[in-house]
């Protein structure tokens, strides 16, 4: 009798044990008992393979896109330098092109009245007529002064034999140089007269190669 009842305290102490751990555990995680129901599952624990591949490929989209957009810049970039490159250039001063021969080109001055200190096709002086046409077909620059370009340290003393076409040929006296033309072709040169303007005379006039004291080439 005694066994039987030790037997049956026994099982009922299982029993009771079964009970209480069947309580103890809830059937499925995130049971809450004060709402009733499942806690919401957080966010990062409802990631999947699905979702990480998902947000790796956005990530790369990004990345190629921001690529893309580098690429579409650089051409920009590249022409914009371009263009100043060749703002650049054009800043910088160009040697004039020739036109035509050298005679044709000083006789676009031919008429112009002599006015001393002047420089231009209407109006002008020997050295001011000379300057002019030496810039405008050479590039060469001088001063405005014609006993300044017979001591000008880039020109080469030329003997009366040898003058060409552009050469430049000094009048005046044993002390001072006063006059200056350029020479031409058929032993003539073409000069801004006190008296005349702007001319072709020959070299053998009486007057201007009693005054003659010289050639200069600058070319």
């Amino acid at each position: 009798m005694t066994s039987l009842k030790r037997l049956v305290a026994i099982g009922i102490t299982v029993i009771a044990t079964a009970m209480v751990l069947g309580c103890t555990f809830p059937t499925r995680t995130g049971y809450d008992r004060r709402i009733g129901g499942y806690k919401p599952i957080p966010r990062t624990e409802t990631i999947d393979d699905n979702t990480n591949f998902t947000e790796e490929a956005s990530a790369n989209n990004s990345t190629a896109q921001a690529a893309d957009s580098a690429t579409v810049k650089l051409p920009s970039q590249t022409s914009a330098g371009a263009v100043k490159a060749a703002a650049a250039n054009k800043s910088k001063p160009q040697p004039p092109k020739a036109r035509g021969s050298l005679e044709q080109y000083a006789r676009g001055w031919l008429g112009a009245k002599y006015v001393y200190g002047k420089a231009t096709r209407k109006q002008t002086d020997c050295s001011g007529f000379v300057m002019q046409v030496y810039k405008g077909y050479y590039g060469i620059a001088f001063k405005h002064n014609a006993h300044d370009m017979f001591k000008d340290s880039r020109g080469s003393s030329v003997s009366r034999g040898r003058l060409r076409e552009g050469d430049l040929v000094f009048f005046g006296s044993f002390w001072k140089i006063d006059h200056v033309g350029i020479y031409l072709s058929g032993d003539r040169f073409i000069h801004a007269s006190t008296s005349k303007g702007v001319v072709i005379s020959p070299m053998s006039d009486k007057y201007w190669g009693n005054k003659y004291q010289g050639a200069r080439r600058f070319k």
